[in-house]
């Protein structure tokens, strides 16, 4: 999964981080949102078969809320460690030996990364004068 740095939101960030519980409630519905955002694009880009049965582009999920070295994200479509039904959807992503990598996850994340800043940005200020 490709990673993505937030831009211009440090001090939006560590006033939420401020909150408590109120600001994990709203990191949640920022992160959501963003990750609404880029479940949808990732929906549309990944492969499908003609076959008529279950796809990886209609179980595309979103985890919880993770924190790493005091980041908060959400891991979003394929992981290398997925054994679920659609455990192929990372094969087509990363490519196999005899399979090039398609990228299609990472690509919506790339392609939508002003409109992930800006959704988290506005989710951030939003939240931050409900409570004000």
């Amino acid at each position: 999964m490709a990673k993505m740095e937030l831009e211009g939101m440090q001090e939006l960030i560590d006033k939420v981080n401020k909150l408590g519980e109120k600001g994990e409630r709203i990191k949640k519905n920022a992160l959501d949102k963003a990750g609404d955002l880029v479940k949808s694009s990732m929906e549309k880009k990944a492969p499908r078969s003609s076959l008529s049965k279950k796809h990886m582009a209609d179980n595309i999920k979103i985890s919880d809320i993770e924190n790493e070295n005091g980041v908060d994200f959400v891991d979003i479509g394929p992981n290398k460690g997925d054994n679920s039904e659609f455990f192929y959807s990372k094969f087509s992503e990363w490519g196999t030996s005899k399979q090039s990598a398609q990228h299609w996850a990472e690509n919506s994340v790339v392609e939508n990364k002003k409109e992930i800043n800006n959704v988290i940005k506005e989710e951030l200020q939003r939240g931050l004068e409900e409570f004000d």
